[in-house]
This record gives structure tokens, sequence and C-alpha cells, in this order.
């Protein structure tokens, strides 16, 4: 799960990153279009805001999934090592 949200975070701070420097790009150009284009800046920012409470509102709604399936892919993970261990005892 941790992997998921780093990468989540990593998007959002990208994400954040790109309209800081579109928002900065706007703000040299001419009046005509700043006008529209900030209003659709202000747009992407409401976005990115609404998919990060939805991104954490998911997870932490589906946190006991996460932890599941981790336990259970760990348990997997472990039977698998014992069977291979004990075949290749089997053998010597």
């Amino acid at each position: 799960m941790e992997y998921k949200k780093g990468k989540a975070e990593e998007f959002f701070s990208k994400a954040g990153k790109k309209i800081d420097s579109l928002f900065s790009e706007i703000s040299q150009s001419n009046i005509s279009d700043k006008l529209e284009l900030k209003e659709r800046l202000q747009e992407l920012k409401r976005n990115k805001e609404s998919l990060e409470k939805d991104f954490d509102r998911f997870t932490e709604d589906n946190k006991e999934v996460f932890k599941d399936l981790a336990n259970s892919f760990e348990e997997s993970f472990e039977d698998i090592k014992n069977i291979f261990r004990k075949k290749n005892n089997q053998k010597g």
C-alpha cells in the first residue's frame, strides 16, 4: 500500500508542479489569453485537489482490504517457500 501511496503522492506532486509551471507561463502572456487560461488553471487545481481527496478516502476506506491482501501475499509466499524447501530437502 505504501508503494501505491508513494506513487500517488509522486503523481500529485508532479501535477502540482506542472500546474505551477503553467501558471507562471500564463502570468507572462498577454491579458486576453490570461483570463481564459487562468480559469482553466483554477479548474485543474480543483480537479487535482478533488482527485487527491478521493484517493485518500479510497485508501482509508480500503485499508483493511489492502492489509488483508498484503497478509495473504506474505502467507502465500511463505507457503511456496516452505514447499520448495521441503521438496529440496527430499531430493538431498
